[in-house]
């Protein structure tokens, strides 16, 4: 049976590694999702390997494990119900334009799944970015179910009961409070501004870190994501600075917007909330940490994952979008070269210097 695998597979240790840390985002994603959660990811693993294994079986070799890794990836970072068709046109796009396009396993600049979650979020938004479902609650939840059909409330309708299962997802929900409340204080509305304070502070972050509420599938779930960053920890597949790099660059991005005026709510809170919501956890275990497309260079790899959480906090706060760490990942990968090369040449004149 391994014999007729490694026909069709490259066995890649740390990717190996990197699925069996995947397994629990997946089972919080069934959790609260339902079974169509798995059917979804694991379809899209197995577009992500057809597409690569279209071009490495004229070579005569097998598609890397990388390509499931990424399949994975991109399923669990979509939401419920993004139908299946979709989900196979993104995979197809991202193995063949960000990966294949630049020479294979190990060439691509960008990370792959992050260039179809952004094709997706761009081509299909209503699907992508509007339609949110609410998770199951209690004894066997979405283990006794296929999907979740419930759609969460418009952040309108819920912006001041951000903690309510049904509510809009909460950084959607907290932008939209920050935003109300700078404008009440402008015009010195306080009851408003007071009104959208205390909605802000009744999040629980327990429920954050448990992750029972809406989003996308495999991001909700903060402790499962920390438990599964321990085990690549164990397994000594990530690195330290880009794991670390993104949570300094958010707090970097915070303190600025704070102290600017353009954030009026509690500074403690509104970073552990990034912190915990929004996927901010699963991009930097599974997505920032990605070695082929971060730099090489430990000191090119702190400023690279802080400028990306530092990106993220930014776009999160001032732009339409609530997706700051696809495109700070994608801004990312796009500058790490040149940041690598500044890294290198500084270390060569310091070296120079000294002798």
């Amino acid at each position: 049976m391994s014999t007729f695998l490694k026909q069709y597979v490259q066995y890649q240790k740390p990717q190996v590694n990197m699925l069996i840390a995947l397994c629990l985002p997946l089972l919080g994603a069934v959790y609260n999702f339902g079974w169509r959660a798995a059917m979804f990811v694991f379809f899209s693993m197995f577009c992500c390997w057809l597409a690569e294994y279209l071009f490495t079986r004229r070579e005569g070799k097998p598609a890397s494990a990388a390509a499931l890794v990424t399949g994975a990836l991109l399923g669990l970072i979509c939401p419920p119900n993004v139908p299946f068709w979709q989900i196979a046109v993104g995979d197809f796009f991202c193995i063949i334009f960000a990966k294949m396009a630049f020479g294979g396993f190990g060439k691509n600049i960008f990370n792959p799944a992050m260039v179809a979650r952004c094709f997706l979020y761009i081509s299909f938004p209503a699907a992508l970015a509007a339609t949110w479902y609410v998770p199951f609650q209690g004894g066997a939840a979405g283990f006794a179910a296929y999907t979740a059909t419930t759609k969460a409330a418009a952040v309108d309708a819920s912006m001041f009961n951000v903690d309510s299962v049904t509510s809009a997802t909460t950084l959607t929900a907290v932008k939209k409070l920050n935003s109300y409340r700078r404008e009440a204080i402008a015009a010195q509305r306080n009851d408003e501004a007071e009104k959208a304070l205390k909605a802000f502070e009744g999040i629980s972050l327990s429920r954050l870190i448990v992750g029972n509420i809406n989003g996308s599938m495999g991001e909700t779930s903060s402790i499962l994501i920390l438990i599964s960053m321990a085990w690549l920890l164990y397994q000594k597949i990530l690195f330290v600075p880009l794991l670390i790099g993104p949570f300094i660059g958010i707090l970097f991005a915070k303190l600025m917007l704070h102290f600017a005026g353009l954030e009026t709510l509690p500074l403690v809170q509104g970073y552990l909330v990034n912190v915990f919501a929004g996927g901010t956890l699963f991009a930097a275990v599974f997505m920032v940490t990605e070695p082929i497309s971060a730099p090489m260079n430990n000191k090119a790899r702190w400023i690279y994952a802080m400028l990306i959480g530092f990106l993220a906090a930014v776009i999160r706060s001032l732009s339409a979008f609530n997706a700051g760490f696809m495109f700070a990942i994608l801004l990312g990968n796009t500058f790490g070269p040149l940041i690598e090369i500044g890294c290198v040449e500084f270390e060569k004149m310091q070296k120079e210097k000294a002798a």
